[in-house]
């Protein structure tokens, strides 16, 4: 059954993300903008002033005009860097995209390992936390990458609502879901926004 489960999973990974590669350039940059222009009007991401949002890596949503808007509000922003032999990863504040990322684990973009000396940021003040994946559905389940990352990452960040940013071709009806996997608040494709209130509104999300 569980090997049954698994494999599901990564078939959908597969499928999903060659749907995404398969966005030609131009397409995927202009929802982009609109994802990130949805992001950043919703009322729940304005209110929140503590963030943690992905650096965008090969195909996904990509959240360069997230992080600049909200450091130019004047908003905390951190990134993950991870932590492969933990399975884990850590939140580092930056100030200057350009100057405090650089590629690191994979190749994705990540904070230069001497800020996580002196900007690592606790899990738990975290507001909101900006999600990739690969496969989302219309019960707020994600897929990531199969390395488990975020999820570890979150159950330190239980206050800290979730979005997860996604292209409509990541969604499907309902995802294989396994007792660790952490469902978003809410998602955000270029199609419009879907929100789950029992859980955006529960009372660890302040």
């Amino acid at each position: 059954m569980i090997a049954a489960l698994s494999h599901e999973r990564s078939r959908m990974r597969t499928m999903i993300m060659t749907r995404r590669d398969l966005l030609p350039l131009a397409e995927r940059l202009a929802q982009s903008e609109r994802i990130a222009a949805s992001l950043l009007a919703h009322p729940v991401f304005r209110q929140k002033k503590i963030l943690f949002i992905y650096c965008h890596f090969r195909s996904e949503v990509q959240t360069t005009l997230v992080i600049e808007d909200s450091l130019r509000q004047g908003k905390t922003v951190c990134t993950p860097m991870s932590m492969p032999d933990e399975m884990d990863m850590v939140a580092v504040l930056i100030t200057d995209p350009v100057h405090d990322l650089a590629p690191g684990y994979k190749g994705i973009l990540e904070p230069l390992p001497l800020l996580a000396q002196t900007r690592k940021m606790e899990p738990s003040a975290i507001e909101v936390a900006v999600i990739p994946g690969t496969v989302f559905d219309l019960n707020g389940h994600r897929l990531g990458y199969g390395m488990g990352f975020y999820d570890r990452f979150l159950v330190h960040a239980p206050g800290a609502i979730r979005i997860g940013l996604a292209f409509s071709c990541q969604m499907v009806e309902r995802l294989p879901i396994q007792q660790h996997d952490i469902p978003m608040d809410m998602i955000i494709t270029e199609e419009g926004v879907m929100a789950w209130p029992q859980r955006l509104h529960a009372p660890d999300r302040g």
